[in-house]
């Protein structure tokens, strides 16, 4: 007889690499302006060392215009989330007291499937 079960390693170790150098932010893939803000960002950096040492630090830096460059482009999507949330649970406490119409129920349901479409990117 052959056994239906499989062996599932969950986790094979715990190394902490320490902080990461570098995040991409889901909506910066659908801006087709990034691209070339990495690129002219990139090849003005100058800096000098090793191989290592020169990626490590334009890494570094392009890290800090990205925050600048997502702020000025994106605003604080944070906020943003919150704000849609909150109106999403005003949308729902409306609808519980059966005062929401059928064109807000509408704007719930795209509300909630952009909210769902931003978390599991």
């Amino acid at each position: 007889m052959l056994s239906d079960h499989w062996a599932l390693v969950l986790k094979t170790s715990s190394t902490d690499w320490g902080p990461k150098p570098f995040r991409s932010i889901d909506v910066w893939q659908s801006d087709e302006r990034v691209k070339d803000f990495v690129i002219s960002k990139w090849q003005r950096y100058e800096v000098q060392g090793s191989g290592i040492y020169v990626l490590k630090e334009k890494l570094k830096k392009l890290k800090a215009d990205l925050k600048v460059w997502n702020k000025d482009t994106f605003g604080n999507l944070n906020q943003a989330g919150e704000d849609i949330q909150r109106h999403i649970q005003n949308l729902h406490a409306r609808d519980d007291e059966s005062e929401l119409d059928e064109e807000r129920r509408e704007e719930r349901r795209i509300l909630l499937a952009e909210q769902r479409g931003t978390k599991h990117r």
